[in-house]
């Protein structure tokens, strides 16, 4: 992206349950290799955006997309990344990548999204900005 913020996207057949929060086995070891990577950058803000399908009331699917955002960041605290680094966000079911007509739309769009933005000396501040730069 324009600003240096590297956007990685991640499989979102492995990563969660419907209605679930807890993260699979298969996208624990995501993660993991994941979490390498942010230690690697350790000039970056690291955002992590949570995403539903449409399925439930938008009150809850907006708490589920909160609740994955933080059981990622929970995850790579446990691996070592300062939780002062990360940021956790959740958007609920406002922003699918694909159709939730079908259980295969619905499941790409129960998904995190994970950004790596760097810190800019003179910039600090604007790091911290919340990334929207679609689905």
């Amino acid at each position: 992206m324009r600003d240096g913020t590297l956007k990685l996207n991640l499989d979102s057949e492995v990563s969660f349950s419907k209605g679930s929060a807890e993260i699979k086995p298969r996208f624990q070891q995501v993660l993991k290799k994941l979490a390498k990577l942010v230690k690697k950058y350790n000039q970056t803000v690291v955002f992590i955006v949570g995403h539903t399908d449409n399925k439930g009331s938008k009150a809850s699917n907006q708490k589920l997309s909160e609740n994955r955002a933080i059981a990622v960041r929970n995850y790579f605290e446990n691996q070592g990344i300062a939780k002062s680094r990360m940021h956790t966000e959740g958007r609920g079911e406002d922003e699918p990548i694909t159709s939730n007509d079908t259980p295969e739309g619905r499941q790409a769009n129960r998904r995190v999204e994970i950004y790596l933005r760097p810190i800019v000396k003179g910039k600090e501040a604007e790091a911290l900005e919340s990334p929207h730069y679609g689905g």
